[in-house]
């Protein structure tokens, strides 16, 4: 994740969700709800996170990849999936 754009609050709240839960996926929009937080500001922090920078920094960001929630819950919640999943890769840069 490019060190000449800051992450912000929300960014942080997210990372730290995700640090929680190693090599668990998670949707966008399933991810916003967990830490309460406007899913937009979390689907561009998945962008970068779809980068070669971001999986050296521990992250991963897939275009619609897997969700521990969505792909789990028997009533449909699939469908309301965010365009990407992430997770942290457990590493520390």
């Amino acid at each position: 994740m490019s060190p000449d754009k800051a992450v912000g609050p929300e960014g942080v709240l997210g990372l730290q969700f995700l640090d929680r839960r190693q090599g668990e996926w998670y949707c966008t929009t399933c991810w916003a709800t967990a830490i309460s937080v406007d899913a937009r500001i979390l689907e561009q922090l998945a962008e970068r996170m779809a980068t070669l920078e971001a999986v050296t920094a521990g992250y991963q960001a897939w275009a619609g990849g897997p969700c521990k929630v969505c792909d789990e819950s028997p009533s449909g919640a699939a469908k309301q999936k965010g365009l990407r999943s992430v997770r942290s890769l457990g590493r520390t840069p």
